[in-house]
């Protein structure tokens, strides 16, 4: 597993472009990639230029459209790894 997703990761979404990977955390809000979690990606993933963009939301925010599926709050990257959202 490239990292362990804690209970305050909401959603993750990723483009890659040639040896550039950007990688979009959404994350609850007060709460932060860990250090460690950057260390971790970066290393395992060494052969890439790795861009990390977090966004935070309340639990309300990110709930506020159940049923919908594309997010309200901002917008995915070209690829979904993982999501909390309630389609």
């Amino acid at each position: 597993m490239l990292i362990n997703i804690n209970s305050n990761v909401l959603d993750i979404s990723y483009n890659v472009e040639e040896f550039t990977l950007e990688i979009q955390v959404i994350l609850l809000e007060g709460s932060n990639l860990s250090k460690e979690v950057k260390v971790n990606i970066r290393d395992r993933l060494s052969h890439f230029k790795i861009e990390i963009i977090e966004l935070h939301l309340t639990k309300e925010k990110f709930n506020e459209n159940i049923g919908e599926w594309q997010p309200k709050y901002y917008k995915w990257l070209n690829y979904l790894l993982f999501s909390k959202a309630e389609a």
